[in-house]
C-alpha cells in the first residue's frame, strides 16, 4: 500500500469524502474518475439513473479484472465529495463515461516516490 499520499489537493476539493474513500483513493486502493457530463453516455445513463445529475465524480477499482467487473459497485460522488449513489457493474460500466481528474493536484512526493 502507498504510504505517499497521491493527491495533495483531495481533501480541500472533496471535504466530506468519507476517509475510508479518501484513504482508499490516497493509496491507490481505489481511482476517482470525472464524469464527462458531456458524452453520449452520460446521456444514456442519466435517463435510466436521473439521481446522477449530481453526480461529478465516481470511486472505481481499477484492479478488478474485466471478467469479473459486474461484481464491483461504483461509488458516485457530488462536487464535495458525498456519495449519492452506489451502482453495481451488472447495470453500468464506466467505458466512455470518464474524463480525467485535472483538478486533483499529485503531491511531489508522491511525483518523486514513483521515480525511485
Amino acid at each position: 500500500m502507498q504510504e505517499i499520499p497521491k493527491y495533495k489537493n483531495l481533501h480541500e476539493l472533496l471535504p466530506e469524502l468519507l476517509p475510508v474513500l479518501q484513504e482508499s483513493v490516497q493509496s491507490e486502493i481505489l481511482e476517482i474518475g470525472k464524469i464527462d457530463k458531456a458524452s453520449e453516455k452520460f446521456q444514456m445513463v442519466h435517463e435510466r439513473f436521473p439521481n446522477l445529475e449530481e453526480a461529478v465524480y465516481v470511486i472505481y477499482s481499477k484492479f478488478i479484472k474485466k471478467c469479473e467487473h459486474e461484481y464491483e459497485t461504483f461509488i458516485f460522488l457530488d462536487a464535495k465529495g458525498k456519495s449519492i449513489s452506489h451502482i453495481s457493474g451488472r447495470e453500468l460500466t464506466l467505458h466512455g463515461l470518464l474524463k480525467p481528474c485535472e483538478e486533483f493536484s499529485i503531491s511531489e512526493e508522491y511525483l518523486y516516490n514513483e521515480e525511485e
